[in-house]
């Protein structure tokens, strides 16, 4: 592999998880979707952090890659909020939208500028997008628990559809971190019973995934 072709060694107390070189991984990415663009950037917003707690140099130059990444997925958003790959217009998939609007949700928690028209058209599209999801299937899960996440990282009034879809349609979310962010949304929220049932089952399905891998 190209892990075990390189020269490096990295070392980290982040038990398992090598961050420089999953950083490095993503920073050489060759391609700028929109997914590519948030992937790379997402986890700039807090390399400095993490790179103080380890006592390693801080990237002065982070900031600029940030603002440039916002850039770039704002000239990407359609007239009705949507995202598109690599340019506005057609079909909006609603895991993307959700992941770039989660992306801008940081870069403000983080204070940096995003335009308040773009974002609210940005959280509008998501809320309209859940409230008319229509009948649910197994398919649309990933995309709607997202959405529902950053919804209610933004406090969003979506109570009623969440707590719906904790009472009746949990099986069809088909993974445990769709599980976990309708359990993080219902704890945002402020529903910690339902918050704590639902991460159960986000633990168990893991747990279930992993004995049928293995």
């Amino acid at each position: 592999s190209d892990v075990c072709s390189s020269d490096l060694v990295a070392v980290s107390a982040i038990g398992a998880i090598d961050v420089p070189a999953l950083l490095q991984s993503l920073d050489r990415y060759p391609y700028g979707c929109s997914e590519q663009t948030v992937s790379r950037a997402m986890p700039l917003l807090y390399v400095n952090r993490l790179a103080s707690a380890e006592l390693l140099p801080i990237d002065g130059a982070i900031d600029e890659r940030i603002k440039g990444a916002i850039e770039r997925v704002l000239t990407r958003q359609d007239t009705n909020g949507a995202f598109g790959l690599w340019s506005p217009g057609g079909d909006p998939d609603l895991w993307l939208h959700a992941f770039v609007t989660d992306f801008l949700t940081r870069a403000r928690e983080n204070n940096f500028a995003v335009p308040q028209r773009s974002f609210d058209q940005a959280l509008d599209f998501l809320r309209n997008s859940v409230a008319n999801v229509g009948e649910f299937d197994a398919a649309k899960g990933d995309g709607v628990a997202y959405a529902i996440y950053v919804l209610a990282r933004n406090g969003r009034p979506i109570m009623g559809d969440l707590r719906y879809l904790a009472d009746t349609k949990l099986a069809s979310f088909n993974s445990a971190l769709a599980r976990a962010q309708l359990a993080a949304a219902l704890a945002l929220l402020g529903d910690r019973p339902r918050a704590t049932q639902v991460f159960a089952s986000a633990s168990e399905h893991l747990v279930a995934t992993r004995r049928t891998n293995y």
